[in-house]
Parts: C-alpha cells; sequence; structure tokens
C-alpha cells in the first residue's frame, strides 16, 4: 500500500509517522453523503492519531498545525454529515489540511563539500639535489644550518613523493686518501644520525663517502677548499 509520511523535528532528529493513503485524491465536496461519512471519518482519525503521537506534539511546526486543523474541520464535517448534511466549507477545510498533513516531506538537500584544489608540486621535489651540507676544515660537526635544511628535506617528504635519500660525504684534496675517505664516510654518518632524529627510518637512508675522488671545484692535490668538504643528500621515489 501507498503510505505518506509526516515528519516532525524532536530535538534534532527526524522522526516520521505513517500514514495510509486512499488510491487517488478526492473531492469530497463532488461526493455523494452517502460516500462521504467513511472518507471524512478515515481523515479525522488520521488527524487525531497524529496530534496525539508524542514527536508531531513535540515538535509544534506545521505538521502539528496542519494535522490540528485537519482534526478540527472533519470533525465538523462528521457531524453534519451524522443528519445526512454536507457542509462545503467543513468538507473543504478538511480535505484541505489533510492533503498538506500527508504530502511527503521533501528530504532536506545535503551539501556537498567543494572540491579541494590539487596540491601544487614543490619546485624543490624538481631539484637535481635536495640538500647540501658544507663541513669545516677536517671536522664531522654539522654546520648551523644542519637543522633548517633536514627540515627541509622533511617537510617535503610526502609532497614530493620522496621515499629514498642518498648521503654522500665528500672532502677536500689534503689529507692522505685513505684518511679522506673515512672522514667522508663520517660525515654522511653524522647527517644520517640528524635525519632519524627528524623522523626519517634508517632503512630509507643509503650512507656512502667518496673521499676527494668527487670534487665539486677542481683544485691542486693537497688544496683545502671549503666547498668540496660537504655531503650531498639526493631523494627518489
Amino acid at each position: 500500500m501507498k503510505r505518506y509520511l509526516i515528519k516532525a523535528l524532536m530535538a534534532g532528529t527526524a522522526v516520521s509517522v505513517a500514514f495510509p493513503a486512499a488510491a487517488q485524491i478526492l473531492d469530497l465536496t463532488s461526493m455523494e453523503v452517502r460516500d462521504l461519512r467513511p472518507e471524512v471519518e478515515r481523515r479525522y482519525d488520521e488527524a487525531l492519531a497524529a496530534t496525539t503521537n508524542p514527536a508531531v506534539l513535540a515538535s509544534l511546526g506545521s505538521n502539528f498545525m496542519y494535522a490540528s486543523e485537519a482534526k478540527v474541520w472533519c470533525g465538523i464535517a462528521t457531524g453534519f454529515l451524522k443528519n445526512a448534511i454536507r457542509d462545503n466549507q467543513s468538507l473543504t477545510r478538511c480535505e484541505k489540511y489533510h492533503r498538506l498533513m500527508t504530502a511527503p516531506v521533501p528530504e532536506p538537500a545535503v551539501a556537498m563539500p567543494a572540491p579541494q584544489p590539487p596540491v601544487p608540486r614543490s619546485p624543490a621535489c624538481d631539484l637535481a639535489l635536495a640538500a647540501t651540507l658544507f663541513f669545516d676544515w677536517d671536522s664531522i660537526v654539522l654546520p648551523a644550518n644542519a637543522d633548517q635544511t633536514v627540515a627541509f628535506v622533511t617537510a617535503n617528504k610526502a609532497a614530493c613523493g620522496w621515499n629514498r635519500f642518498s648521503i654522500i660525504g665528500h672532502t677536500d684534496r689534503s689529507g692522505s686518501d685513505s684518511y679522506n675517505d673515512a672522514l667522508s664516510k663520517r660525515r654522511a654518518e653524522a647527517v644520517s644520525a640528524r635525519m632519524q632524529a627528524a623522523g626519517l627510518s634508517a632503512s630509507a637512508l643509503m650512507v656512502s663517502g667518496r673521499g676527494e675522488a668527487e670534487p665539486k671545484v677542481s683544485t691542486a692535490d693537497g688544496e683545502r677548499n671549503p666547498t668540496n668538504r660537504r655531503v650531498e643528500i639526493t631523494a627518489s621515489n
């Protein structure tokens, strides 16, 4: 059977009251008196049920008002019909408010969240080197900007999709090859330790030392050059 719903809001929650409805909408004023009484009495009973429903009663909104009006006018029309009298005014209002009472209540429109604009790609993602740290001569002490540099790398990790980092240490050409090989590795390990302290996993860090084999600036053997004393951090997906 087709059903109509009356919905009332009580404590912020939608409550439904179901009513059976006739197969078609009837014009009470055009019906024969003998057929009117059961139709009017049915409308009266439904309106009465609505006005005594705790949810509708508590709402005191339009649903309660329509049900109350329908109960009053359908009751008046019923009184006339008991004496075989057709009162068109009460019949018209009985039908009007009953229709309003039983009209389907549209569901409230749900606001769709606005689509979020795409996150712009950071220019850092296109860098050949994620970062470079320069060291004092014969030292593995991290430079003053180490924390700032590591923060830059970790901040761009998610945005750039970086999941592996190559940390390569270098020296200038002063000192022996074997000494510089060890020194460059120790510099890279110092940077790795700081990156792990910032939250990066050790398994994502590849540490190595190249000694003086790959200078950034070509110099004579034995020459001290601050540009060559460095650790380079490269990132990959």
